[in-house]
């Protein structure tokens, strides 16, 4: 018994051992809610009285969902933190068609964010350090950028596209591991679909959740000092100076509804938060700690999937998402 109890004791602490960034996303021991926390006002693209539904909560820390309308379905990660940390956290990718039908797509992907466009699934990898992509059909896997300035990536997190085919996305330290950070800052970029790669934002502490607005001329970012920021694109397709635009716990995934309407989870605070395009608190979706990710599919596109560290969830709402 007593060798038995040093061995439980050593796991315990290897386990407490891991990295920061690990550990700053691993889930707690709380129960997930099941509840909309509807303000009752005519603005709330929620449906009265519908609640979210549970997927499935056999699965563990669950992020970067996204909707794929070349097969009609929904891709995510789980991430393994109780996996080696050397190239951050062991991760699959799973494939969802509605209503629940649940299946292993990718196994060791090494992804987080996760972008389905035509044929192609985008993904933000950390154990690459790279934005890459995967042709669904043949699952073959192609590096698109993974250096600016001859400097390795972080953990690259999340993106979005512009229709003209731009990449905005997001390089925090969340999913380093045990390698050393190569730059002196976490960034925001773009990625022009002629090839080439900017920096748009070197002063966000760990950049998470990215979205654009309806007419693309407002590029929403979340990041750890709690707030939501955002940045005008003018006429030329030139990133104008960040702008503060909402304070939020927290903000991870972040997502658009196509009249507007910025959802935001808040992952300590285990809600989503929904905004007007100017800023003003409409309504909030409540389902626990670690909320991380949502988005739109489904038929019309008014499906949502919420991913979190404990479960996985959809929910009807009333107002269509933007398409991929």
């Amino acid at each position: 018994m007593l060798k038995t109890h040093k061995k439980t004791l050593s796991l315990v602490v290897l386990m407490l051992c891991f990295n920061k960034a690990a550990l700053a996303q691993q889930p707690e021991n709380t129960p997930l809610l099941n509840t909309v926390n509807s303000q009752s006002n005519e603005q709330s693209p929620l449906i009265k009285g519908v609640t979210p539904t549970l997927v499935s909560d056999n699965l563990l820390f669950l992020e970067g969902p996204t909707w794929s309308s070349h097969d009609n379905a929904f891709y995510f990660s789980e991430m393994n933190f109780a996996s080696s940390q050397a190239l951050g956290p062991d991760s699959t990718i799973y494939k969802l068609v509605l209503p629940n039908t649940l299946t292993t797509y990718l196994k060791h992907s090494g992804t987080n964010g996760l972008y389905a466009k035509g044929e192609n699934l985008y993904t933000l990898n950390h154990s690459t350090q790279s934005l890459s992509k995967i042709n669904i059909k043949s699952k073959t896997n192609t590096v698109i950028v993974n250096k600016f300035d001859g400097l390795s990536f972080s953990s690259p997190n999340d993106m979005t596209m512009h229709k003209n085919g731009d990449i905005f996305f997001t390089d925090p330290n969340w999913q380093l591991g045990e390698r050393t950070q190569q730059m002196s800052y976490t960034g925001v970029y773009k990625l022009s679909n002629t090839g080439v790669l900017s920096l748009i934002d070197a002063t966000l502490e760990k950049p998470n959740g990215v979205a654009l607005s309806p007419d693309q001329r407002t590029l929403y970012v979340g990041d750890f000092s709690n707030r939501v920021s955002k940045y005008t694109i003018d006429e030329n397709g030139d990133i104008l100076p960040r702008e503060d635009f909402i304070k939020v716990t927290s903000p991870d995934g972040i997502k658009v509804d196509s009249a507007g309407n910025i959802y935001v989870s808040s992952h300590k605070k285990g809600v989503i938060n929904i905004y007007t395009p100017e800023g003003a608190f409409i309504d909030k979706i409540e389902l626990g700690p670690n909320v991380t990710n949502l988005a739109f599919g489904g038929k019309n596109r008014k499906t949502l999937l919420i991913t979190t560290a404990k479960g996985l969830f959809t929910l009807d709402v009333k107002v269509a998402g933007l398409a991929n």
